[in-house]
């Protein structure tokens, strides 16, 4: 039959649209092999990528059995550093949590705003803030991105170190977006950590109603800090970089990233890598890290650190280059990155001496402390920023130092003893520094990270013992002193010994603070009796085996003229009933209570402690006992304690 000439006309129509169908599809490009320079996840993976003019499409496949979410914020970052917004899911809705339950259900998409059919490579940035997937520097297989390989370096002159080390007030701004006293805090905490001495203070901040917040404290050095918040049983954390001597302004996003209104100026000043924090990718996972442990000895799990080390420092060169960073940002990343893995092979080396397999002979044993304490083992050691004041900056020197201090190139066995005698002392840090020196590498002087541990130990030595034999220790700082050439050490030690001399009294008055008058609230009924706080939680496990342990002890002097136990916890802690539950069960008949979380915010700043349980002890005027009283061992032993003290404290 002849066709008509409207169905002709159609029938064309159609035909057309197939063709123009079929040329667009035939002009899509796609990553069929796409793989990238390194991602914060490996339970999800990026199958293929699909350029077309109406949307980027990258198909992922999950882990089974992995319960995760893509936001409904993430972005692809251009070659052109331009952002490309998440349109919608497939298989998967954005802002969702799913679980793939099978091979079969673990494929989906996430489809973008169209990026340029010519891209090279992407970025695909689910958010800045910890935790969130992150694949950086997105290719086909075998055409990786060309970073440059020249860059300027960050050198630290004598001029900037004593810069760096200039102690000021530092003042942190900012806003909570989307903030309301139904998120169940009003105040955030803040450790106020000094690696160089160990010693940590937290700082209560008040969040007004609107969820504008500012606080002040003192820094001895450029920081990379953190604010936590409690609520309803969960912790939020808050990232933020300071200065001594300037004001960092900034907003806390929904997602707990950071997006800052002003950053510090002047040579250690940050931006690029605020906005894209070095924080999120310089890390080994734990599983990552133990797998690889459990895989090789000693010598093994240090080569294959040491590789992903590289492949992480190249990371930090791709990001440095794409999104900007300054040479002192860029000097931050790579110390970050080092010290990551240099402190998983230092745990490692640690963990041999204490996590040996049952049934290990004598011989074995030594074989096995010998390895750990051998220096050829540390030669990943030269790999490390030794030398370099600027890693007191980074996040993860806390970390690093303490499995450094402790581990085994640095404890000599003849430093298992405590001896108060100054010559002993002093041969005990000449033979650490000795060992610092062979595996550091710096030849006749300690390294940097060395003089931190031995200032470290000197704090942690005066904190305990300087009240018991000062003119010993006051030989000790004198020897120590010697060792350190830089003068923000030298500095901090001088702090150190002060602070010692004013702490040789056995008790000290609470402060004028919103912390001691909450404490004199809780305990003002008391006085006349010495009074033993322990600060605990239902959420706390070394807590709850130590009220069950001392039961016996504190039942036998409920009746005792002299002491009383007060026990607090905070009622963000855990719920009402199961609280009331252990009560009743474990502290029946004893004085408990519980205070809002800032009211035991403003307690853990008081006493500068961040963990619990904690214990303090007042006597019964009401003054802090330093060195107080703990419930373990027999009624007797706890008696004799007591005994002890009243006698000190002259009664």
């Amino acid at each position: 039959m002849k066709p008509q000439p409207k169905t002709l006309l159609l029938g064309l129509m159609l035909l057309c649209l197939s063709w123009a169908s079929t040329a667009a599809a035939r002009n899509d490009r796609s990553f069929t092999r796409p793989t990238c320079i390194s991602s914060s996840t490996n339970s999800i993976k990026i199958t293929q990528v699909v350029f077309s003019d109406t949307a980027t499409i990258v198909s992922f496949r999950a882990k089974p059995g992995y319960n995760f979410r893509i936001a409904a914020e993430t972005y692809l970052l251009g070659e052109d550093r331009r952002r490309y917004k998440a349109l919608r899911g497939e298989g998967i809705t954005l802002g969702e949590y799913i679980t793939a339950q099978s091979e079969e259900d673990a494929d989906f998409k996430v489809l973008f705003e169209p990026l340029p059919r010519k891209t090279r490579f992407f970025d695909f940035i689910e958010s800045m803030a910890w935790g969130y997937f992150c694949f950086y520097g997105v290719h086909e297989e075998g055409k990786a991105p060309k970073v440059p390989k020249k860059h300027d370096r960050f050198v630290m002159t004598p001029e900037l170190e004593q810069e760096f080390f200039k102690a000021d007030t530092a003042c942190v701004k900012g806003h909570i977006e989307g903030y309301s006293r139904n998120r169940g805090y009003t105040t955030l905490l803040f450790t106020q950590s000094n690696s160089m001495t160990d010693e940590s203070k937290p700082l209560t901040v008040d969040v007004r109603e609107d969820g504008s917040f500012e606080f002040r404290f003192l820094a001895y050095h450029p920081i990379d800090g953190q604010l936590i918040a409690n609520h309803n049983g969960s912790t939020d954390f808050f990232s933020f970089y300071a200065v001594p001597g300037q004001t960092t302004e900034l907003t806390v996003k929904p997602d707990c990233s950071t997006e800052y209104i002003s950053a510090p100026s002047g040579p250690f000043a940050r931006k690029a890598s605020l906005e894209y924090d070095y924080n999120n990718y310089c890390v080994y996972p734990y599983m990552e890290y133990y797998n690889d442990s459990k895989a090789s000895d000693i010598k093994g799990f240090t080569e294959v650190a040491m590789q992903k080390m590289h492949r992480i420092l190249a990371l930090v060169d791709y990001l440095s280059w794409r999104v900007g960073y300054t040479p002192w940002e860029r000097h931050l990343a790579e110390c970050q990155a080092r010290m990551v893995y240099g402190d998983k092979v230092l745990f490692n080396l640690r963990d041999q001496l204490f996590n040996f397999p049952k049934g290990t002979t004598q011989e074995e044993f030594d074989k096995i402390k010998q390895a750990a304490r051998d220096t050829s083992a540390y030669r990943f050691m030269r790999e490390m920023p030794c030398n370099d004041v600027a890693c007191l900056t980074v996040r993860d020197f806390k970390v690093f130092i303490n499995y450094y201090e402790f581990s085994p190139a640095l404890r000599p066995e003849l430093a298992s003893m405590v001896v108060h005698n100054s010559a002993y002392i002093a041969m005990q840090d000449s033979a650490k520094m000795a060992q610092d020196m062979a595996v550091a590498g710096m030849g006749s002087r300690p390294s940097f990270l060395g003089q931190v541990a031995l200032l470290r130990q000197m704090a942690g030595d005066f904190t305990y013992d300087y009240r018991n034999a000062p003119l010993v220790y006051d030989s000790v700082y004198a020897n120590r002193l010697a060792y350190m050439n830089h003068e923000g050490l030298r500095t901090q030690a001088a702090l150190v010994h002060e602070k010692a001399r004013q702490r040789t009294s056995l008790t000290y008055t609470l402060p004028d603070t919103k912390g001691a008058d909450i404490l004199r609230a809780l305990t003002d009924k008391y006085r006349g009796k010495y009074l033993l706080i322990d600060f605990w939680g239902m959420s706390c496990g070394p807590c709850r085996s130590a009220i069950e342990q001392s039961k016996p002890i504190r039942e036998s002097l409920r009746q005792h003229p002299d002491i009383d136990f007060l026990f607090i916890s905070d009622d963000n802690d855990s719920n009402e009933e199961l609280y009331q539950e252990y009560v009743n069960k474990n502290l029946d008949g004893e004085d408990v209570v519980r205070v809002p979380r800032a009211d035991f915010n403003r307690l853990m700043e008081l006493f500068n402690f961040l963990g619990i349980p904690h214990y303090e002890t007042l006597d019964r005027q009401g003054n802090v006992v330093r060195d107080g009283l703990h419930i373990y061992g027999t009624d007797e032993d706890f008696l004799d304690r007591l005994n002890r003290l009243k006698s000190e404290l002259g009664e």
